[in-house]
């Protein structure tokens, strides 16, 4: 097979282990421990802020060192952190303290994960570089839907089965990262420690860019007013107002990611997307209608083809994004780059978005925030529409 092939399998188990953890994760707090608003918000708040504060170490990182080598260690990594938490549960030491930890840990290694392997993928794509970021959005959401999908086992077999099989999964990913070249480290690597000043460089060619840095700004109200409500908001909307449990939590997660994976197979069909920078404007508009309509109050079966149009929607947004960011991005500094667009919308997601949505919640329940939410994603599409020139990126 091609290194191209061997890079979205490994890819794809990682993106698998993070589904499977979302309804672990959501499951845990919500309905084993029992918990509201503000613990959830407090967990995905753990889980987003390593991302914000290290995100940019990890770009760095990923510009100097061989990034095979690293994501094998790393995947290893989190399999021991998978196998503690399900240690933590066997032993009846299942806390919020726990789950905090865990998340804390896990988001930590994932700072480390993204920017090598996103600026892996430059490395192995081919000469269709929008082909290849396609191929990977739809791997990347099929394998969290199937974990999302894989979570409704929950309800028969229990938690404790789902964190190992997270762990167990992360374990294969090891042998395809195993078939990837190596990444030749920069010259001057070897002899010289790295530099404080080498974290902001990926920073201040994204604001010097008048193409990346609109781009990174929408990915900012992204994380802030679909990513963090998604986390937050979602898992209480199933259970306060749906009166759910974890299967019905799984199928709201899995309708995203296979609207994703069809808005994905579309652009595949289309051939690319010409005008990269109105598809992005045109998708978080859709998505915020979306969300809006889940303010209404829909039975559930709707609710979940509302979230899976939401899917669609995002497939352009990402694909339109991430390609654009590869495109424009040197390749001196190109993990560090990256890993400002992961920062944008995983650090405002965490550091924003979870919070606040917890907030909202707490003043208007789960279907209000989801008004609210949209109203102010429209507003702020509407507002970089007038301001800048991102509606004419191609």
């Amino acid at each position: 097979m091609s290194p191209f092939a061997w890079y979205v399998i490994a890819a794809g188990t990682w993106f698998l282990s993070f589904g499977l953890q979302g309804v672990i994760i959501a499951s845990l707090v919500t309905m084993q421990l029992n918990r509201d608003a503000p613990a959830m918000a407090a967990v995905q708040m753990a889980q987003q802020l390593p991302a914000f504060a290290l995100i940019l170490l990890g770009g760095a990182v990923a510009d100097r060192v061989d990034r095979r080598g690293l994501l094998i260690a790393l995947y290893a990594l989190a399999a021991g952190l998978a196998a503690v938490l399900a240690l933590g549960v066997e032993t009846g030491w299942l806390s919020l303290a726990l789950v905090v930890g865990y998340v804390f840990a896990m988001g930590t290694v994932s700072a480390f994960v993204m920017p090598s392997r996103d600026a892996l993928l430059s490395d192995v794509a081919g000469a269709n570089l929008m082909r290849a970021v396609t191929v990977l959005t739809m791997m990347q959401w099929g394998m969290q839907a199937l974990g999302s999908a894989v979570g409704v086992a929950g309800r028969s077999v229990g938690l404790l089965p789902l964190i190992g099989l997270q762990a167990l999964v992360l374990l294969l990913g090891v042998p395809a990262l195993r078939r990837l070249p190596r990444t030749v480290r920069a010259l001057d690597a070897p002899r010289r420690a790295l530099r404080f000043g080498e974290l902001a460089d990926g920073v201040r060619e994204v604001i010097r860019s008048p193409v990346l840095g609109p781009v990174a700004l929408l990915a900012v109200a992204l994380g802030t007013l679909f990513i963090g409500p998604f986390q937050v908001i979602f898992p209480l909307l199933v259970r306060d107002h749906y009166k759910g449990d974890v299967a019905d939590l799984s199928l709201l997660f899995t309708s995203f990611p296979i609207g994703t994976i069809a808005g994905s197979g579309l652009i595949l069909l289309r051939g690319g997307v010409r005008r990269k920078g109105a598809a992005q404007l045109l998708a978080l508009g859709f998505g915020a209608v979306c969300m809006g309509s889940l303010a209404l109050g829909l039975p559930f079966w709707a609710a979940l083809i509302a979230t899976m149009l939401f899917g669609v929607g995002g497939a352009f947004f990402m694909n339109a994004g991430r390609t654009l960011f590869q495109e424009h991005a040197s390749s001196a500094s190109r993990g560090r780059v990256l890993s400002v667009y992961t920062l944008a919308f995983m650090g405002a997601s965490g550091a924003v978005g979870a919070p606040f949505s917890g907030w909202l919640n707490t003043q208007l329940g789960p279907l209000g925030a989801c008004g609210v939410c949209a109203g102010l994603m429209l507003a702020v599409v509407a507002i970089v529409a007038a301001a800048t020139d991102v509606r004419k990126l191609v």
